[in-house]
């Protein structure tokens, strides 16, 4: 067993998807854990990740603030701390921090 406090683990920028004002925290790579990667993402207030798609499911759980989870039609809807959402795969998916606060969220895919 391994034990772990998130703030160890560098932040790095997520810039793919025309994204800003969001950090991500890899918490369990890949060379880690067998099946799972485990992910913080911090979105600062404004801060986004544009709408794409995947192969591999996600399972979102956001732990502070609130976010818009945005879909392949560009449909919003408000997500907040304790709440929970399962991204099929291949289903088109996006995040925006609309709040005045930071947002984070755990993001939980296969390997």
């Amino acid at each position: 067993m391994k034990h772990y406090k998130y703030t160890t683990v560098e932040a790095t920028p997520v810039t793919n998807y025309n994204s800003k004002g969001t950090m991500i925290r890899v918490l369990i790579p890949k060379d880690e854990a067998p099946h799972f990667i485990m992910r913080r993402f911090e979105v600062a207030p404004g801060g986004s990740i544009g709408v794409h798609s995947h192969p591999e499911e996600h399972e979102i759980f956001v732990l502070e603030g609130e976010l818009a989870v945005i879909d392949g039609a560009g449909k919003r809807e408000k997500v907040v701390a304790n709440e929970f959402v399962f991204v099929p795969s291949n289903e088109p998916h996006g995040y925006a921090n609309e709040g005045k606060k930071p947002a984070a969220f755990l993001c939980v895919i296969p390997k």
